[in-house]
């Protein structure tokens, strides 16, 4: 057996595809849907690899088993878009803090508004600092933060109103800057 072979499988033959297709469908979906939590994103993005292995067939050459490329190929397209969305998102917030200086708008220097921000971290009691920091810089929910530090969810909550209450009473006079820096936090979380 040679050390670097290379399993053929001809995709470009239609009723091999075709069970091909319909043996790793439904498997594939539930394992994109796993990275991208959307259904209808975990289709579409099966659809585009299948899609694109029969547009390719000829060049495909796999050296591994047609399983284990599919499964790779799945992940490795998830995490693509993954990071497309993180880039889009840090460039529309880019945008919108951008336009919103650019009106005019009474607000602070970004590098002043983040001594404020730290210095407020640094009065919270150690784990509300950093449950607060799971929550909005992690990107962690509830559930996952009261998991990771054994904690209940109830106390998550309690340590995240406190640290709000901190956070706004630290940052009081800045309170424009503030609503716009948490509602931005609550979109980021409700769209992840």
């Amino acid at each position: 057996m040679a050390k670097n072979s290379v399993h053929i499988f001809d995709f470009s033959d239609e009723k091999q595809f075709e069970l091909l297709f319909k043996e790793f469908y439904q498997p594939l979906t539930a394992f994109a849907f796993q990275y991208l939590k959307d259904s209808i994103e975990a289709e579409e993005t099966i659809q585009e690899i299948f899609s694109t292995l029969w547009q390719k067939s000829e060049e495909i050459e796999i050296r591994t088993t047609v399983k284990s490329y599919l499964y790779g190929a799945v992940r490795n397209n998830c995490l693509n878009q993954l990071k497309h969305k993180k880039v889009i998102q840090a460039h529309e917030e880019t945008v919108r803090f951008q336009g919103e200086e650019s009106n005019g708008e009474d607000f602070l220097e970004l590098e002043e508004l983040q001594q404020r921000i730290d210095s407020a971290l640094d009065s919270l009691p150690e784990k509300c600092r950093q449950i607060f920091e799971m929550s909005r810089f992690e990107d962690k929910k509830y559930k996952d933060i009261a998991e990771e530090l054994d904690l209940s969810i109830k106390t998550v909550e309690t340590q995240m109103s406190r640290a709000l209450k901190v956070m706004r009473a630290a940052l009081g006079q800045y309170l424009t800057v503030l609503v716009l820096w948490v509602s931005w936090l609550i979109e980021k979380a409700l769209s992840g």
